[in-house]
């Protein structure tokens, strides 16, 4: 989910984008999927985490939706969602019981 999600949305976003013009039936489903794959890229970050975590916190969320909108503060929010400290002790746990 680190890398495919991220790998799937993007081409999508881009290919609907492209197949958008038009008014058939194929450029309006292509135009709604590409606003949908737009949003869910802009927030991959705070739906990794919330997928991940079973109690996400709030920064990423608010770092995404407040900075995300540039490359810099969507960067930071993806990079803090892979290696949250909460996701350390989570880990940190697992291996402990093993």
């Amino acid at each position: 989910m680190k890398v495919f999600g991220l790998a799937l949305l993007a081409p999508t976003c881009l290919i609907s984008f492209f197949i958008s013009s038009g008014d058939n039936g194929v450029a309006l489903a292509a135009d709604l999927m590409f606003y949908i794959s737009a949003v869910a890229l802009y927030l991959f970050p705070s739906i990794y985490t919330a997928l991940v975590e079973p109690v996400p916190p709030r920064r990423i969320f608010l770092i995404n939706l407040l900075t995300g909108w540039t490359l810099i503060g969507w960067c930071v929010a993806y990079y803090l969602a892979l290696c949250d400290p909460q996701n350390q002790q989570v880990e940190d746990s697992r291996h402990e019981k093993v």
